[in-house]
């Protein structure tokens, strides 16, 4: 039951913050007084009745985002200015820029896949979105029993489709199971199955890029992979991941008894969806970055400044 409090406080907020009506022109309309108009706005962003967010503008970097574009046949590619020494700034710098493209991309969709992880999560803290989506949010790779669960998937789902139109179904299953076996049984499972059908006819996704870099790393640090599994598939010439797919420097996936696995949309099937935003920021993630645009298994690329031009640079040089 909502509070009849509450109702006052968002009809004050709306008066207010939506109308443009002055603080003596509530009170006279309400009935109360100045004074308590002030202190019951104050009330009700407390009280999370009214959240506001702060824009500021994003210093881009066109003439890399010209040269990834052209050289990758990107669709588009947005390249936020790096913050030197400050890698949480330019965390929050790209992900604003990658939740204004997923909020443009958005238009006329009708169902979102997206995978989880760090950036994924600052994506959606960032995401305010200027328009009504009509779509519904789906997990594109498994996640159950994570110990990262503010960057999980369901968490994740969840969130963000209560920014939006509250649609969202769950991929209920784990990301990595113990034997192909069990993989096997769980993907022939009708509600795994029909989640992932969906997922995979998905008219926008939105992905982190994850980067063989025992320090950054989701899922060695979210313990779906023990350290020496994560040696070990380096010596297959991974340099990076989506949804937990593997693949080398040119985007060919390896690691199969990882891949083999995994509850988790296939990257054939990724790169079929008409939009996929791949956002990914930091110099450590210039490598992964090369191989999952070599595999073209995205054609929107969300980065930094400094990230970008390493990642141009080891294009040259690989």
């Amino acid at each position: 039951m909502i509070d009849r409090r509450d109702e006052l406080l968002a009809r004050i907020a709306n008066l207010y913050y939506n109308h443009d009506l002055s603080q003596q022109e509530i009170a006279q309309q309400i009935g109360i007084s100045r004074s308590n108009i002030s202190r019951m706005l104050k009330e009700a962003r407390l009280q999370g009745i009214v959240e506001i967010y702060v824009h500021y503008p994003i210093a881009r970097d066109t003439e890399l985002e010209r040269q990834l574009s052209e050289r990758f046949g990107l669709r588009s590619s947005a390249v936020a200015r790096t913050e030197p020494g400050d890698a949480t700034t330019t965390l929050q710098r790209t992900a604003q820029l990658a939740a204004t493209i997923l909020d443009e991309s958005l238009s006329g969709a009708s169902v979102l896949g997206i995978s989880w992880g760090t950036t994924v999560n600052a994506v959606i803290d960032a995401f305010t979105p200027r328009q009504r989506h009509d779509v519904e949010v789906v997990q594109l790779m498994g996640g159950i029993a994570s110990s990262e669960t503010s960057i999980d998937g369901p968490a994740l789902v969840q969130r963000l489709a209560h920014l939006l139109t509250g649609r969202y179904r769950y991929l209920h299953a784990p990301l990595i199971v113990d034997r192909p076996e069990v993989a096997q049984g769980l993907l022939s499972q009708r509600k795994i199955a029909e989640a992932l059908e969906v997922a995979t006819h998905a008219d926008v996704a939105l992905v982190g890029i994850g980067a063989l870099d025992a320090q950054i790393s989701s899922l060695l640090r979210a313990g779906y992979l023990s350290l020496e599994e994560f040696r070990t598939i380096g010596m297959y010439g991974v340099v990076g991941d989506i949804c937990a797919r593997h693949f080398d420097r040119d985007g060919r996936l390896v690691a199969p008894e990882i891949d083999a696995r995994l509850i988790s949309v296939q990257l054939r099937d990724l790169a079929n969806i008409p939009t996929v935003i791949g956002a990914a920021c930091g110099r450590a993630k210039a490598a992964a970055m090369l191989g999952a645009l070599r595999g073209h298994y995205l054609n929107i690329l969300v980065t930094d400044s400094e990230a970008a031009e390493a990642l141009l640079q080891l294009d040259l040089h690989q």
